[in-house]
C-alpha cells in the first residue's frame, strides 16, 4: 500500500467515524450520516483496497444475489425514478456492515472498540436531548421531539418514534452487554447508562419497539445463563436482573405519573383504529405474492401518500412481508438466508468463553430483537439494524482472527528454556 492509498483508507476509516456519531441527527434527507458514510464509502473506493473477509464470504454472496434480486424485480417497476432511488438506498445500507468488516478485518480489535464507542456517544447524546425534551427545557419547536398525532411520543431529531425506540433499545442492550465485560472499566457508569437509554426507548410509545427490546432482554438473559461461564458475569448478570428491574418499574411508575402519561401508556397497551387495516393490508400482501412470484419492484409497496401510483393503499409495516412483495420468493430467500448465515455464525462464536462474550450475545439478541419487531414494522432501510449487522460481522471477525491465533500458538508451541539455551551457546 503506497502513501496515497493509506491516506484515503485512513479517510475513509474517519468519516466512517463520523458516520457513527451523527447519527442521532435524522430528522433531515439526507442526514449528517449519510453524508459522512458517503465520503467514506468514496475514498474507500479511490484507495482500490476494500477487504471481504473469508470468514463472512458466504454472507457476501447472499447479500449480493439479494442485490440481483432487485436488479431482476425491478422489471415490475412502474417508476424507475422511484424504484432506483429505493435501490440506491438499500445498496446504501448493506455496504454499511461492509466497510465495517473491512476496516475490522484491517485494524483488529480496536477499530471495534471505536465503532461502539462512537454509536454509544450518539445514542447518549440522543436521550440527553429527548430528556431535555420530556422536561420541555429543549430549544426549538415540540415537533422536533415528540411525534404523531398524539405528539407525546418522544422522538428526539428522528422522524419517527417507531424508529427512534428500536434505536434506544438497541444501544441499551450493547451498553448493557458491554458493561458485563470482564475487560472494561467503568461498569457502574455504563450499567446507568444501559438503563438510561432503554427509559428513553420506554418513552417512545413504540409497541413495535417494546416488543423488540422485550425479545432481545429474554434472548440475551437466555444465552448468557446457559452459555456464560465466568461467575462474575453470572453474579453481575443476575444481580441486575433483581435490582435494575425493581429500579426501572419504581423509576418508570413514578415518571408516568409526573409526566401524567399513565392514561396514555394504556391506551398504546390497547388495539389502535389502523390494526385491522394493517391486518387486512398483511393479507393482500400474502396474495400478491402468489400473483407476482418475482416481485413488484424494490420500494413499491408503500402507500399511495408516499408513491401516488402505488397499487397498495398502506405501507406494510411487516418487513417479511415487504421483502417478498417486492423482490419475490428469490429476494426473500437470499436476504433472510444472509441474516440467517450471520446469525449461526455470531452463535457458534458466543460459545467461546472469554471476555467479548457478554458483548457478542447483546448483538445477537439485539438482533433477534429488531427481527421481532419487524413484524409490525418494516425496518429494511433503518440505518441501526444494518450498524447491527455490522457489529455482528465485526464481532465474528474478531473471534475467528483469536481462534486462528490460538490455533498457531497450539500448533508452534514455544521452545522450552532449556533449549533456546543450547542453541545460542552452539552458535
Amino acid at each position: 500500500m503506497n502513501l496515497i492509498q493509506a491516506r484515503l483508507q485512513l479517510t475513509s476509516y474517519s468519516f466512517l467515524l463520523v458516520f457513527f456519531i451523527s447519527l442521532f441527527v435524522v430528522i433531515i434527507e439526507p442526514a449528517p450520516s449519510d453524508l459522512a458514510f458517503v465520503v467514506s464509502f468514496l475514498a474507500l473506493l479511490l484507495s482500490g483496497r476494500i477487504f471481504v473477509s473469508r470468514y463472512l464470504k458466504f454472507f457476501f454472496y447472499l447479500v449480493a444475489a439479494y442485490l440481483f434480486a432487485n436488479l431482476v424485480s425491478s422489471f415490475a417497476w412502474k417508476s424507475a425514478t422511484f424504484g432506483g432511488r429505493y435501490v440506491a438506498i438499500t445498496i446504501y445500507m448493506l455496504l454499511i456492515p461492509l466497510l465495517m468488516a473491512h476496516f475490522t478485518d484491517a485494524l483488529g480489535e480496536d477499530a471495534v472498540e471505536k465503532f461502539y464507542k462512537f454509536f454509544f456517544i450518539a445514542a447518549g447524546v440522543s436521550g440527553f436531548i429527548g430528556m431535555l425534551a420530556v422536561f420541555r427545557v429543549a430549544p426549538g419547536p415540540i415537533t422536533l421531539y415528540f411525534k404523531a398525532d398524539d405528539g407525546l411520543r418522544l422522538s428526539p431529531l428522528f422522524k419517527d418514534p417507531n424508529v427512534y425506540g428500536p434505536f434506544m433499545g438497541s444501544a441499551g442492550l450493547l451498553m448493557l452487554g458491554n458493561a458485563l465485560r470482564p475487560d472494561v472499566g467503568r461498569q457502574a457508569l455504563r450499567l446507568i447508562s444501559s438503563f438510561f437509554l432503554l427509559g428513553m426507548m420506554f418513552l417512545t410509545f413504540s409497541r413495535g419497539a417494546w416488543l423488540g427490546t422485550g425479545v432481545s432482554i429474554f434472548v440475551m438473559s437466555t444465552l448468557i445463563l446457559l452459555f456464560a461461564r465466568r461467575r462474575k458475569t453470572l453474579v453481575t448478570f443476575i444481580a441486575l436482573s433483581t435490582v435494575g428491574s425493581a429500579a426501572a418499574i419504581s423509576a418508570g411508575v413514578y415518571m408516568l405519573e409526573k409526566l401524567n402519561l399513565v392514561d396514555f401508556l394504556f391506551k398504546r397497551f390497547q388495539l389502535q383504529s389502523y390494526d385491522s387495516h394493517r391486518f387486512q393490508n398483511w393479507a393482500n400482501a400474502l396474495q400478491v405474492v402468489e400473483r407476482k412470484p418475482l416481485g413488484v419492484g424494490p420500494g413499491h409497496y408503500v402507500g399511495r401518500t408516499h408513491f401516488p401510483d402505488s397499487d397498495f393503499g398502506l405501507a406494510t409495516h411487516n418487513i417479511y412481508l415487504k421483502v417478498a412483495v417486492e423482490n419475490g420468493w428469490f429476494g426473500f430467500a437470499t436476504f433472510f438466508g444472509a441474516i440467517c448465515v450471520l446469525i449461526y455464525l455470531l452463535f457458534r462464536s458466543i460459545k467461546a468463553q472469554d471476555d467479548r462474550q457478554p458483548i457478542r450475545i447483546a448483538v445477537l439478541a439485539a438482533i433477534v430483537g429488531q427481527f421481532a419487531s419487524s413484524v409490525v414494522v418494516d425496518s429494511l432501510h433503518w440505518r441501526h439494524l444494518f450498524v447491527l449487522f455490522g457489529f455482528a460481522c465485526c464481532e465474528i471477525i474478531v473471534f475467528q482472527k483469536q481462534k486462528h491465533i490460538k490455533r498457531l500458538s497450539l500448533s508452534y508451541p514455544p521452545m522450552p528454556a532449556f533449549q533456546r539455551s543450547n542453541n545460542l551457546s552452539t552458535s
